[in-house]
């Protein structure tokens, strides 16, 4: 029988279709936390005669707010197996020798084109009078973590909160917090290790160090559940880490033996890596069974530096480093891509970084792409159409034409005017852009690292930015309190 914290979650899953049913990525955000915070709640060792009692009481109340389910069972049960953690799934692939291929625990998703995902958004803010907010939980709660600051107040980091030396001397390419979680921190480096740091409670530490590659790693991925790491190496090799523990459970080695340049999870199936090497290639892995997916392999015109899914999983794209960005369909029951679209960005330029959002503020409605391309200047495009298709919205001007420099959106959903966008940048600064402003673009400029900055990341509430240099130097930035 599921642990009753699973029925609570199967019993959420089922209603989840009727919560804010015009943004369905809120639906999705909602569900991943819900599914964090039972579980560690379930650690407690409350009563179990209390926690069905929970069960009972939120099941009643659910069933008053939208009304009786039909299919109940089917649901429960496909919620239940999508709630458990990926080294659950793990465990079961490796116990059922039945389990192959794509097949694990899938989310479903429904189907939706780009092109009404903009008018959809576009349709809720235009009924309202210009300036106003959007009446729902959601805007609140975003309003409430911002602090209901202006863009410029609430971007305002100062001081350095903590620095990290662990890795002084090699650079760190990739540094990423934990999903939904404020002090979980971990970065990769060209010493060829990972670490794992945790930043409460105070001081910030190291909580462990990921040994076992035999070459620089290059990029890594968290779970959904934050249970495990990917990372890929130039020693031909992805790993599979316990974030507990350190412990390396599976080391899946290229056929082709290149190196290893990049991988993402497939966000509704964390059975699934994607995985770029510097021949051109890129390779659906299960790292369930350790064995590539058939049919989810594809070849690009250089090597592959970034990957970056949509929301729902439906569209990989891919850069290399002949300057294109590919667009991918990706088939959620098998696991098949299938080539859509390629943009030449600019020829002989390397796409390092690519970060997509359905859509960032109350200004910025379309479904977007963050891309860094060594043309120095940061990108923004609109994605168009539900093949990937991408049109230039506007750029701003950084200094980058040689290294691996990353940005990010920031990952509060703006509701007052005005988005961010945080990059790194070769003149060893940090920059906030508001992708809205038509002139004076610049939020914040953040100074103190001793070499090109390559990566940066927001915690969960955005209290707190990481940013990572080429000398190997891990910086915490706080944000101001008001």
């Amino acid at each position: 029988m599921a642990a009753v914290w699973q029925q609570v979650l199967a019993v959420d899953a089922r209603y989840n279709a009727y919560r804010t049913p015009t943004f369905p990525q809120f639906r999705t955000q909602y569900i991943r936390r819900r599914s964090q915070l039972l579980r560690e709640n379930a650690k407690c060792g409350f009563d179990p005669g209390l926690r069905r009692q929970y069960l009972r009481l939120r099941s009643q109340l659910l069933a008053l707010r939208y009304g009786p389910l039909s299919e109940q069972s089917s649901f429960r049960a496909s919620s239940v197996r999508s709630s458990r953690t990926t080294l659950d799934r793990m465990e079961d692939f490796e116990e059922d020798p039945r389990a192959q291929g794509a097949r694990g625990h899938r989310r479903s998703v429904s189907r939706g084109s780009y092109q009404l995902q903009a008018q959809m958004n576009r349709a809720v803010y235009d009924e309202r009078p210009p300036g106003s907010l959007v009446p729902t939980s959601v805007a609140e709660a975003s309003r409430a973590m911002a602090g209901d600051t202006t863009l410029s107040e609430n971007y305002a980091f100062a001081g350095m909160h903590h620095i990290f030396d662990q890795h002084v001397d090699s650079a760190v390419p990739r540094l990423q917090f934990a999903n939904d979680d404020k002090h979980l921190l971990a970065c990769c480096s060209l010493d060829g290790t990972l670490s794992i740091m945790t930043l409460s409670p105070p001081p910030p530490s190291v909580k462990v160090i990921l040994k076992g590659h035999g070459g620089p790693v290059t990029d890594f991925a968290w779970s959904l559940s934050n249970d495990i790491i990917v990372s890929t190496s130039l020693d031909g090799t992805l790993r599979i880490w316990n974030t507990e523990d350190g412990r390396c459970i599976r080391e899946v080695r290229d056929p082709e033996s290149s190196e290893l340049l990049c991988c993402t999870f497939q966000p509704m199936n964390n059975n699934l890596t994607v995985v770029g090497n510097s021949k051109h290639h890129l390779q659906v892995v299960n790292i369930s069974t350790g064995k590539k997916v058939k049919g989810g392999s594809s070849k690009l015109t250089g090597r592959v530096l970034s990957l970056s899914f949509d929301a729902p999983g439906r569209i990989l794209w891919a850069g290399d480093d002949r300057g294109s960005i590919f667009s991918f369909l990706f088939d959620m029951a098998t696991g098949k891509l299938t080539k859509a679209k390629r943009l030449v960005v600019s020829e002989g330029s390397s796409i390092c970084s690519i970060s997509a959002r359905s859509w960032i503020s109350r200004e910025a409605r379309d479904p977007s792409l963050l891309v860094n391309a060594c043309v120095n200047k940061l990108l923004l495009y609109r994605v168009v159409d539900n093949e990937g298709t991408l049109q230039l919205k506007r750029s701003f001007p950084i200094q980058h034409g040689s290294q691996l420099v990353h940005s990010i959106f920031c990952p509060l959903m703006s509701f007052r005017q005005g988005a961010c966008v945080v990059t790194g940048s070769e003149d060893t600064c940090v920059y906030f852009f508001d992708v809205e402003r038509n002139t004076k673009a610049i939020v914040n400029k953040l100074q103190g690292h001793g070499g090109p900055v390559l990566d940066v990341s927001f915690n969960c509430d955005e209290s707190l930015l990481a940013s990572a240099d080429s000398t190997g130097m891990v910086i915490l930035w706080r944000r101001e309190q008001k």
